[in-house]
């Protein structure tokens, strides 16, 4: 009996053996033989995907540490060109809310890189990715990640000092990499970017990651590097206040001309740069670029305009530097216009017999008519170069403009040697004419005045080190800065001078010059000057169509002053 059962159990384990070897026979033939081609094809297409980590783009701050621009993680959707299937574009698009034509344009642009993931869609929120979210294991080729997005903090304030970011062109760039646009975004891009990191995985057929790849080990993204600004931002935002309160635009600059740092350069009206970053609607593009005040250009260092009557300033230092007059010069007076040929030049009033700190405080362009006859155009031209017309200043602005100073080579290449003459002179001696500057550059000029040439050349990004004065200093002279500072003062204190009244209650002394420049339609409103107490600073205020200088920009040149100057007590 017992030997009965122990032959059974032979039996019935070496029959269970028989029939398990046969179904592993039978599965291998079905693998190898019979559909071997099918696995063999798969197997082949398993691959290691590379995945691009972009890097945080370095942070920019104002001189205080306050945060301007940053990085916020964001999610991104994208498709690896190899590993999608076609047939899934039009459910692809419906679920990130992209056209189909636009997927299909991107995937196939991407083909020349097939295994490298293509960005379909970016900065988005949990809420935007939720739709793909739910589908992401049955659309082979398609992936969610994390990258961040940048984000500004202070956006319509820096809208034109920062700039924004948007998807590189560059070709040798991977795709979806951001890069800046426009200010220093732009210029600074190979400092802030950082560098992007690798993750490389071992991936099926199907996009599914089969195991990490061992071969070589991850990049990590490296974050780019940080900008400090000269710019104070409490400053910024005062000075965009006050210039949006005109209703007009315009500009601000205002520059500590110790150091050069430039402490506020403001254009109005301004735009939400965050637009860019979260990728701007087409509807959106179209209003800034249909906008008639056209908010996406700088007043403050990109656009010209004549510096008219604050350009007296040079006009007075060259003449009086060269020895061509003094402060008790008194040219035939003026009765409101001076005739020359046919021409008649006019002022605004008649302002009768003048010595030139008196001309200054006044803003009489009979005056200078007269006195700038001494001279030479190629004279006024060159200290108009040593006072910083005509050049460009901050380097990491790529929009900033070098205005115009005109000489006689210029004239004659634009008007031939006879069509001009004295009368483009007579203009250009009150700031009129073919001359043009940024108000930046009108700060500047102000700056080497109050510096009495000793003020370095402007930045826009902080640093320690030490700078030289650009105004030569073969040309420094002490009397024509003493006359020149006084008219200047004159123009606040004196009851005839054109900021009389505007900073009657205004805590510390103020040396002004008021501008009015000729244009189509109202004229332009400048005014610029300096203080010494509580800071040393030169501000330069300028509002398009604004009309006489001192009657608008005047009081918007005080109240900036006024709030920062309080603030920092």
């Amino acid at each position: 009996m017992f030997r009965e059962r122990k032959q059974w159990s032979f039996l019935s384990f070496m029959l269970t053996t028989f029939v398990l070897l046969m179904i592993l026979i039978v599965r291998l033939f079905y693998l190898q033989i019979s559909s071997g081609d099918y696995y063999r094809g798969l197997s082949s297409q398993n691959h290691i995907r590379v995945v691009t980590k972009p890097a945080p783009r370095g942070l920019i701050s104002d001189r205080n540490g306050v945060v301007l621009a940053d990085s916020r993680p964001s999610f991104i959707v994208t498709a690896v060109p190899s590993e999608f299937d076609s047939s899934n574009t039009g459910l692809v698009a419906t679920l990130i809310d992209i056209p189909e034509e636009t997927l299909s344009r991107i995937i196939s642009e991407a083909s020349s890189v097939p295994h490298r993931p293509v960005v379909l869609r970016a900065s988005l929120s949990v809420e935007d990715v939720s739709p793909i979210a739910e589908y992401i294991y049955r659309i082979p080729g398609v992936l969610i990640d994390v990258a961040p997005l940048r984000r500004y903090h202070r956006p319509e304030d820096f809208c034109h000092i920062i700039g924004y970011v948007g998807l590189s062109d560059d070709p040798e760039s991977y795709r979806g990499e951001i890069t800046g646009r426009t200010g220093i975004e732009l210029s600074l891009n190979d400092i802030l970017r950082g560098s992007p990191g690798l993750h490389r995985e071992v991936v099926d057929a199907m996009g599914r990651v089969v195991e990490e790849y061992r071969g070589t080990d991850s990049e990590e993204p490296v974050p780019g590097k940080n900008v400090v600004l000269t710019i104070d931002a409490e400053l910024q935002r005062t000075a965009l206040e006050h210039l949006e309160k005109t209703g007009l635009p315009g500009a601000v600059v205002i520059i500590d001309y110790v150091n050069g740092d430039i402490l506020c350069a403001t254009s109005s009206p301004a735009f939400d740069s965050n637009m860019f970053s979260t990728g701007i609607s087409q509807d959106e593009w179209d209003t800034l670029l249909q906008n008639p005040e056209n908010p996406l250009y700088c007043r403050a260092w990109t656009a010209t305009y004549p510096p008219a009557s604050t350009f007296k300033i040079v006009s007075a230092y060259c003449l009086i530097a060269e020895g061509l007059i003094n402060e008790n010069t008194m040219p035939a007076p003026c009765y409101g216009s001076l005739t020359l040929g046919d021409t008649d030049f006019g002022c605004w009033t008649a302002h009768g017999r003048l010595n030139v700190i008196q001309a200054m405080a006044r803003s009489c362009d009979v005056f200078f008519y007269r006195t700038s006859q001494l001279g030479s155009l190629d004279e006024l031209a060159e200290y108009a170069g040593f006072f910083g017309l005509g050049s460009r200043y901050t380097e990491v602005l790529t929009d900033e403009s070098s205005g115009l100073i005109p000489d006689s080579d210029y004239l004659n290449s634009t008007y031939g040697s006879d069509g001009w003459g004295l009368g483009n002179l007579l203009n250009i001696s009150i700031g009129q004419g073919e001359l043009l500057a940024t108000p930046l550059q009108m700060a500047i000029m102000t700056g080497v005045i109050s510096s009495r040439g000793l003020m370095p050349k402007p930045r826009l990004i902080l640093q320690r080190e030490v700078r030289e004065p650009f105004f030569p200093a073969q040309v420094c002279d002490d009397t024509a800065f003493d006359i020149v500072t006084e008219g200047m003062l004159q123009t606040v204190i004196s009851r005839r001078g054109t900021l009389y009244g505007v900073f009657s209650d205004f805590p510390w002394d103020f040396w002004g010059k008021t501008g009015t420049a000729e244009c189509t339609g109202e004229n332009h409103a400048i005014v610029i000057g300096f203080t010494r107490e509580p800071e040393p600073v030169v501000i330069c205020v300028f509002i398009e169509h604004g009309g006489h200088g001192g009657s608008i920009a005047g009081p918007v040149a005080r109240d900036i002053l006024l709030s920062y100057f309080e603030r920092s007590d």
